[in-house]
């Protein structure tokens, strides 16, 4: 079977983990037999069009998506850098990112997991159209993107608050980028300074300070609330849902991507048929 660089990039975009030379070496030997010349050839295209990069972490190479051009990273949203002019097709939003040194540019899969449950949230049939009326607050904004993401979907009013001054100033300019100052407020204050009440929680955070906002999110959140937690690894989900649930919070959905995962959880109004009792959900 020949091998096309659209394999390459489906092989890399659905692996459970980070892709190495090697590893790509050994799979399209057996499957496409391949030879390794033939494939350094695609793969150094495919890093001159700037749809793949190499990427180190402790110490190895690996071969990875780049986020320098435009990137789909939800059903309806792409990131873009800023110099792309990127027309969004029907239903589609176009999120303009510069890349700084704050987390949160679509590279990580904990963000694209976010992302991928605001977007399916947000455009459930009952929210759809009443977006505008709810207020979400995206806690370690990082680059703002959860944020920026929420309020080109709808949501009325977004607040982003970090403690990194670097985070704060690339966050701002990412909310100009995309012409959402009336609608995103990005802050650098701590939680529990922030005044108001939330519908929308949105966090990209480990889970010790997951774990550690609940009692302050119970004094933020409107009785009809939801949150959408990423940065988990995937054996920790069960845990913090359970932990949450003594807040009243159901789980909605739960996505997955190379041992990460996001998980939403809703209670009140916002519980519709595709919540799922705690019990229930892990017998599956």
């Amino acid at each position: 079977m020949r091998t096309s660089q659209g394999q390459i990039l489906r092989f890399i975009a659905e692996s459970p983990s980070k892709v190495s030379f090697r590893c790509l070496k050994r799979h399209f030997s057996d499957t496409h037999q391949c030879p390794p010349k033939k494939l350094k050839l695609l793969i150094a295209s495919l890093i001159e069009t700037g749809q793949l990069c190499y990427t180190s972490h402790y110490g190895n190479s690996f071969i990875e998506i780049s986020y320098e051009r435009p990137q789909a990273v939800s059903e309806h949203v792409v990131i873009q850098p800023p110099w792309s002019a990127l027309k969004p097709l029907p239903g589609q939003w176009v999120v303009s990112l510069s890349r700084g040194a704050s987390f949160g540019g679509g590279e990580h899969p904990t963000t694209r997991l976010a992302i991928q449950l605001i977007d399916d949230l947000l455009h459930l049939p009952y929210l759809q159209d009443n977006c505008q009326k709810y207020t979400a607050i995206d806690i370690g904004t990082g680059s703002g993107v959860l944020a920026i993401v929420a309020a080109k979907m709808g949501v009325g009013m977004v607040c982003g608050i970090d403690s990194d001054p670097c985070a704060v100033f690339e966050a701002r300019d990412n909310v100009r980028l995309n012409h959402l100052e009336e609608r995103v407020k990005i802050l650098d204050d701590d939680l529990s300074a922030i005044t108001g009440s939330y519908a929308l929680v949105l966090a990209n955070l480990r889970m010790p300070t997951l774990f550690g906002l609940r009692s302050a999110l119970e004094k933020k959140t409107t009785r009809d609330s939801v949150l959408i937690f990423s940065g988990l690894k995937t054996e920790e989900v069960k845990s913090l849902c359970e932990f949450y649930k003594e807040n009243g919070y159901v789980i909605h959905q739960k996505r997955s991507e190379k041992g990460w995962s996001a998980i939403c959880l809703a209670r009140g109004s916002f519980l519709n048929e595709d919540a799922e009792p705690m019990e229930g959900y892990w017998e599956r």
